[in-house]
């Protein structure tokens, strides 16, 4: 079984390994390009002015990491692994101890990416980490213990449901892949439809608690991005964009919550989602968390985009 790594440096699963290996049984054929796809191209140029071209600093993802890119037309025709009739569920696993923040952060990702996404999104109930084996764990210093991303690997594929598309589990406890490794903020494989992240790092910057709102921002990013990888969207080059790659959290914390002209008709295509709809739901998700710049955004976006058929 091959593992995407999140690595050390990077907030994103590298790209090179994305949209080659999809699980058969969980690939839909490809639609043909018809009306409707011709109408979602079309409709990209209204999100435009939403989006700033990417720009490229020292250090960033793509400084160090060439890569195509693709736009919605070349995903149409890559044939991507998408969602089925028999798997359309993603499923959200907490497995460790967390504490009320933590918990409601998960709830709250569960809910935004069934409003990205349009698909049923299943919250289960916490499970605990059970007989830990001790080459498994280690304790880093001061008093930090990290579980080895095997651990959850050999775990994970028994709690898979026959009717996922995904199984995205969030551990309170830091990772790491090998004993050379520091730390790595999360691991997948695609071919078993399964993922580990953990939150440990994310409601940090350096030896101080982030804010909530930042915490929550980077769950959802990292959420929302690696569920599309699992429907073979590549790394977005053409704009800020969420699903574009990232080699530190700051970095990641630049990008914006949606995803750009591009990679949302990629959405819209590959679940059988309204554009208009879609800002619609993100906009009521963003009006409960009382956070009006962002439900704004995506209203503007609705009215601008309009209804495509």
């Amino acid at each position: 079984m091959k593992f995407f790594i999140i690595l050390l440096v990077c907030f994103a699963l590298l790209a090179c390994g994305l949209g080659h290996e999809p699980t058969a049984s969980n690939s839909a054929a490809a639609p043909q390009k018809d009306e409707r796809v011709r109408r979602l191209a079309k409709s990209k140029d209204s999100l435009v002015q939403f989006f700033q071209p990417m720009t490229v600093r020292d250090g960033d993802w793509l400084g160090s990491h060439p890569e195509n890119g693709e736009t919605f037309e070349e995903y149409v025709e890559s044939g991507p692994t998408l969602p089925t009739a028999e798997r359309n569920k993603i499923y959200v696993q907490p497995l460790g101890e967390f504490t009320g923040e933590q918990m409601k952060v998960v709830r709250l990702t569960a809910d935004y990416l069934h409003a990205f996404y349009n698909l049923p999104v299943v919250l289960r109930e916490v499970d605990v980490l059970e007989d830990v084996p001790s080459d498994m764990q280690r304790i880093r210093y001061p008093d930090n213990l990290q579980i080895r991303t095997s651990y959850f690997f050999n775990r994970l594929p028994s709690m898979l449901p026959n009717d996922a598309a995904a199984l995205i589990c969030f551990t309170n406890y830091d990772l790491y892949p090998e004993d050379t490794w520091n730390y790595v903020f999360g691991q997948a494989s695609l071919e078993a439809r399964v993922g580990v992240w953990s939150l440990w790092r994310l409601e940090r910057d350096g030896a101080k608690k982030t804010n909530a709102d930042r915490f929550l921002d980077r769950t959802l990013k990292i959420a929302t991005h690696e569920t599309g990888h699992m429907f073979s969207m590549r790394h977005c080059k053409k704009y800020e964009c969420l699903m574009s790659g990232s080699n530190s959290l700051d970095e990641t914390d630049r990008r914006p919550l949606d995803t750009c002209p591009e990679c949302t008709m990629k959405i819209a295509w590959a679940t059988n989602y309204q554009p208009a709809e879609r800002y619609k739901n993100l906009a009521e998700f963003w009006r409960k968390q009382k956070r009006t710049s962002e439900a704004k955004l995506m209203l503007d976006k609705m009215r601008a985009v309009g209804d495509v058929r």
